[in-house]
């Protein structure tokens, strides 16, 4: 375990469209969504302050903590919700912020704790966690949901709802951000933003017979991220399925909750 102080960033803004209520009071077994991330982030030893942006329905219903717990009032869009929560943690260049979701109905103080200890110990600037897609066998029947995914020389993964990144990197990662941001559910534009080089490697692995010879490993992507944002990236390849699952519409909550009752 790697001995580290991280400041927690939880992203609370997203609104269900099918209720129009707040993601994040999205209930699992009576236990509203949010209260989950923070409870699991509050058992963490490494997290030295949490701070929850969102609408005042969700921190309404957040606890009293006054050392740990920072309470903001979400914006319009995601990326000034991120710029709000960083602001309020008031971040030194060698901090370290976890940026995460709010609607992670599997989410555990365990799994937080696997992905934060695997992305300190590689000392990067900007981790991501990358999942492959046959872990979220554990708990859900593949065959009803969907989640954006990449076939990957590693094998086939999907991104998780969460990153670590040293607050030195923001200047370098601010500049192209909001783009990346807009296209996260889109692999035709994550794949423009990569550069055309990477997306002519991915659209020829999807040819038959011959495409395995082209499929994109990781560490071509990490080298990519790297020349793009100017510091040092690194993907956190791992079974944790419980941090890759978000709620974006009615039938993944339906979906979130049937498999609650059988875990």
């Amino acid at each position: 375990m790697v001995s580290q102080s991280v400041k927690a960033i939880v992203l609370a803004g997203g609104t269900a469209t099918w209720s129009g209520e707040p993601k994040a009071l999205l209930a699992i077994n009576g236990i509203p969504l949010i209260l989950r991330i923070v409870n699991g982030l509050q058992a963490l030893p490494s997290i030295t302050q949490i701070v929850v942006v969102g609408p005042d329905s969700v921190l309404s219903i957040l606890p009293d903590l006054p050392t740990l717990l920072i309470k903001v009032h979400a914006a319009s869009d995601l990326w000034t919700n991120t710029q709000l929560g960083i602001k309020a943690v008031q971040p030194q260049p060698e901090d370290y912020l976890l940026l995460c979701a709010a609607d992670m109905p599997f989410v555990t103080a365990e799994s937080l704790n696997k992905f934060l200890n695997a992305a300190l110990e590689t000392g990067a600037d900007l981790t991501y966690l990358a999942v492959p897609l046959a872990g979220f066998k554990r708990f859900l029947a593949l065959e009803k949901f969907h989640r954006t995914s990449a076939k990957l020389r590693e094998g086939i993964l999907t991104g998780g709802n969460l990153f670590l990144l040293r607050a030195k990197a923001l200047p370098n990662i601010t500049a192209f951000a909001d783009q990346a941001i807009r296209s996260r559910k889109s692999l035709w534009q994550l794949g423009k933003i990569a550069g055309w080089k990477l997306l002519l490697k991915w659209l020829l692995s999807n040819l038959p017979i011959v495409g395995n010879a082209f499929t994109v490993s990781v560490s071509e992507l990490e080298r990519r991220a790297e020349e793009l944002l100017g510091c040092r990236c690194k993907a956190i390849i791992a079974d944790l399925p419980e941090l890759a699952f978000d709620i974006d519409k009615l039938e993944d909550y339906e979906l979130a909750k049937s498999a609650s009752l059988r875990t």
